[in-house]
């Protein structure tokens, strides 16, 4: 006091107030805690001589955090009235490891000690799509408490894999009228690609699958669209059914079919790194692959599988007098997006799909005229247009959210998906329909993570096997192994004529194990040999680096779509 004389705080207060301060900013790393355990700073900004207490605790207050001991126990704990001189004070967690998803709340208490009022600053809301409110990217408070929340989780698993759209499942045709040479004709259109593809390999009554006969032309001709073109000659009857078995068929990974010899990356939800992988590509017995060229992250896509409604939703002014339609309701349209690929799959989940198509905005404009006053000697009429129709490709039609994961990512909500082409009614009840989501964009809108790919690499294994007879000028050659040998191939080795051009294979007797294959010139050789196969490979490694952005809170594979970058023969 002026007088000298001491005052007590309680009056000191009652004459001249509080002297108020304000917290400004609670801020920490908020990405999830390694299952391993780790460390967190929290981060309190404000005015100086900011005071305050910190509580920490795992799910609904079963153990809290000691800041003495740095250890979590079921005693409750909170370090309370800390003073930050300066105004910032950065305070440690140390978390245990953890073998299961754990929550952990920070609360940050504003605290009034002696003659020192300290307060949040007012609160500034943050809501996920659903409405409810997201306390991270929240600010301040309207009482006493900021509240951050922090998740531990177990490792998450990225997995590399790949995938052919288009050539998986097999299709099948009736053959119209005996078959006696290269040409065949069948009872169905064979321009329709869910019919038959080049390159199909060719397996029926006549036609062994073993022979290798692939189909390569569609109306070879030009004057008969059921007519297509093999590679050899063969016997076939009339009305006898044929199985079209599609380039990449068989071959392991592939999509959601099979995943040995995929890369598997351990990586802690919302982390960011970059990876090395490798991919063991594996063809069917009797195919393999060549490399057309080398992948970028264009070629990388995942997937999501979708069920339709029980009907189509027709747009107003809507041709359907096919029975076709463009806007369709799905059960859940949780991170769709416009410019998704509709499955191109020739049959099971694409079997009534009409593709190419991709979701997309449905516009029709309508032509008006203007007056144009500009000219004041006669009248004259300007066209211009506007839209008429427009629907959203992904339109969530008044549906509300049906969940969201811990992030605040929607994960399930009923609406309408429009496509660029019209699907036909069969489509309707359709369930786990594949829509692909390719590219760096297509995949952070259909997961929310950024990913990319670079130093890719693909090494084909080298064809081998050996010689089980002698042979003297001839053209046949015995192997103990014809399995990857596939006709075309260069053959190389001891006793192949050097002086050459190398021999490529002209057919072969089996399709695995033991047999003989005919080559295009005649050789020596001597039994016991090993012979040298160049040409498509049964088996690529694919090498490369991945790097993520924002992993996932749950497993997630991202594929490469092989038909861009492979041929299979």
């Amino acid at each position: 006091m002026p007088n000298g004389k001491l005052m007590n705080d309680a009056d000191h207060i009652a004459a001249n107030g509080y002297i108020e301060k304000k917290i400004t900013g609670v801020s920490l790393d908020y990405s999830d805690i390694p299952p391993g355990g780790g460390s967190k700073n929290i981060t309190i900004t404000g005015d100086a001589g900011i005071v305050f207490s910190v509580e920490v605790y795992e799910g609904d207050r079963a153990n809290y955090y000691n800041f003495k001991t740095g250890t979590f126990s079921a005693l409750s704990y909170k370090q309370t009235n800390i003073q930050a001189g300066n105004g910032v004070s950065t305070i440690e967690i140390n978390f245990p490891s953890q073998s299961s998803l754990k929550t952990m709340t920070i609360n940050v208490y504003a605290e009034t000690v002696e003659n020192i009022k300290t307060q949040h600053s007012p609160l500034v809301e943050e809501r996920f799509e659903d409405g409810s409110l997201d306390v991270n990217a929240s600010t301040g408070s309207d009482s006493n408490i900021v509240t951050k929340v922090l998740y531990q989780d177990v490792i998450k698993n990225l997995y590399l894999s790949t995938f052919s759209p288009t050539s998986t499942n097999s299709s099948q045709g009736t053959t119209n009228g005996a078959v006696s040479s290269n040409r065949m004709i069948i009872d169905q259109d064979a321009t329709d690609p869910n019919i038959v593809r080049v390159g199909d390999l060719i397996s029926c009554t006549g036609i062994a699958s073993a022979l290798g006969v692939l189909v390569t032309k569609i109306n070879p001709d030009g004057d008969n669209t059921h007519e297509i073109e093999m590679s050899a000659a063969d016997v076939v009857s009339d009305g006898v059914t044929v199985t079209f078995f599609p380039a990449f068929r068989g071959m392991i990974p592939n999509g959601l079919v099979s995943t040995t010899g995929r890369a598997a990356l351990e990586l802690i939800s919302g982390s960011s790194g970059s990876y090395k992988f490798l991919i063991t590509l594996t063809a069917l017995v009797g195919r393999g692959f060549s490399v057309l060229r080398l992948p970028t992250t264009g070629d990388l896509c995942t997937i999501n599988q979708i069920t339709f409604g029980s009907e189509a939703s027709p747009i107003t002014g809507e041709d359907i007098s096919s029975e076709t339609f463009y806007r369709w309701p799905v059960t859940n349209i949780a991170n769709l997006a416009n410019g998704m690929v509709l499955d191109p799959s020739r049959s099971l989940t694409g079997a009534n799909t009409t593709t190419p198509a991709r979701i997309a905005d449905y516009n029709v404009n309508k032509t008006l005229q203007k007056l144009d006053e500009s000219n004041r000697y006669y009248t004259d009429f300007t066209n211009y247009t506007e839209s008429d129709v427009f629907v959203d490709g992904v339109d969530p039609q008044s549906n509300a959210i049906t969940a969201i994961d811990r992030n605040g990512r929607v994960t399930a909500r009923a609406g309408n998906i429009a496509f660029n082409k019209q699907q036909v009614d069969a489509l309707k009840a359709d369930a786990d329909v594949l829509i692909i989501a390719q590219g760096a964009v297509a995949i952070e809108q259909a997961t929310g993570m950024v990913v990319s790919v670079s130093n890719v690499t693909i090494t084909p294994a080298k064809v081998s096997t050996t010689t089980t007879a002698a042979s003297s000028a001839s053209t046949t050659i015995a192997l103990t192994e014809v399995g990857n040998v596939k006709v075309g191939q260069s053959v190389s080795g001891i006793g192949i004529n050097a002086a050459v051009v190398n021999p490529t294979v002209v057919s072969k007797s089996a399709a695995t194990g033991g047999g003989n294959i005919v080559v295009s010139s005649a050789q020596t050789i001597e039994d016991g040999v090993t012979l040298f196969f160049e040409g498509p490979s049964n088996e690529l490694l694919i090498r490369g680096t991945v790097s993520v952005e924002n992993m996932a809170i749950t497993d997630t594979t991202l594929f490469l779509n092989v038909e861009n970058i492979l041929v299979a023969g």
